[in-house]
């Protein structure tokens, strides 16, 4: 159950008078449900977006479920937003790169604009540290942890998915380790109001064809960040796309390696380029 917030609560996180937060509520500005005794309860996520459309700033995250990150007054934007998550990342400062993800959420930017923004240029620079210095390698998965530890906080804050909502699930290949993409993708498509089962990484491709039958999914995606023998995968790719056509399910496919893998030819196999794309798709076949 999501958490609800009371009017004095909501008040009290943004530095505001009750007295404004109901006309606020009154207007219909802010979305509320009522209790059986009739008090008006605000749900987190249409508090956070009212705080996102109106800027609002935010005094007492814990109020919000946020005390444990440490907010960023201004994370800054576009290369400056990178290049302070990539310093907070490389140090090691799990509460400042959270806080930084997370405030840039709160302050309007979509969870796609975050993947494909700071924490992509962020964990490409933080990925090519291993070539100076093996402890890169520590760090990048620490940075990974990070990373998906902030998107799953700003999953708390989205609307709950309807539960007749499509299904998408997914996955990486075998002999793809990473764990991130595939997160970031299932993040993107709650977003763009879908239910979502996430795999995790190296999933042999025939159980991601039996499960989207057996559990009546309407899209699969594939993140492909790694390819060991680009022709058995392609192979692999091929046969879980004509699968899924069989059974009027599409396959979206992404990733820094996925290249021609994407077989393009397949009517529906989807080549995605960002997770932008992917979540226009998702809320267009929603629609």
């Amino acid at each position: 159950m999501q958490k609800l917030l009371t009017t004095k609560d909501l008040a009290l996180a943004i530095g505001v008078s009750e007295s404004s937060l109901r006309r606020w509520t009154n207007s219909g500005a802010i979305a509320t449900s009522r209790t059986p005794g009739g008090h008006r309860r605000i749900p987190l996520s249409e508090a956070i977006r009212f705080i996102r459309d109106t800027h609002a700033t935010i005094l007492k995250p814990e109020i919000l479920g946020l005390a444990d990150v440490a907010l960023e007054s201004d994370p800054g934007h576009g290369a400056q937003a990178a290049q302070s998550l990539y310093a907070a990342l490389a140090d090691g400062d799990a509460e400042r790169a959270r806080g930084q993800i997370v405030s840039l959420y709160l302050g309007g930017t979509s969870v796609a604009g975050l993947c494909d923004g700071p924490i992509c240029l962020a964990m490409q620079r933080i990925g090519e540290l291993w070539h100076q210095d093996c402890q890169g390698i520590l760090v990048e998965h620490r940075a990974t942890d990070v990373c998906i530890g902030a998107i799953s906080a700003i999953r708390q804050m989205l609307p709950e998915t309807p539960k007749d909502a499509p299904l998408a699930m997914g996955a990486t290949p075998p002999d793809d380790p990473y764990l991130l993409p595939s997160a970031m993708a299932a993040s993107v498509l709650v977003e763009a109001g879908w239910r979502e089962t996430n795999f995790g990484p190296q999933v042999p491709l025939d159980l991601l064809a039996d499960a989207a039958r057996v559990r009546g999914a309407s899209l699969v995606w594939l993140s492909i960040s790694s390819v060991d023998d680009a022709a058995k995968l392609r192979k692999g790719v091929r046969k879980l796309a004509y699968q899924l056509s069989g059974i009027a399910v599409s396959l979206a496919i992404g990733g820094r390696a996925a290249g021609e893998l994407a077989a393009a030819r397949i009517p529906n196999v989807q080549p995605m380029q960002s997770m932008a794309e992917l979540g226009a798709f998702a809320r267009g076949a929603r629609r």
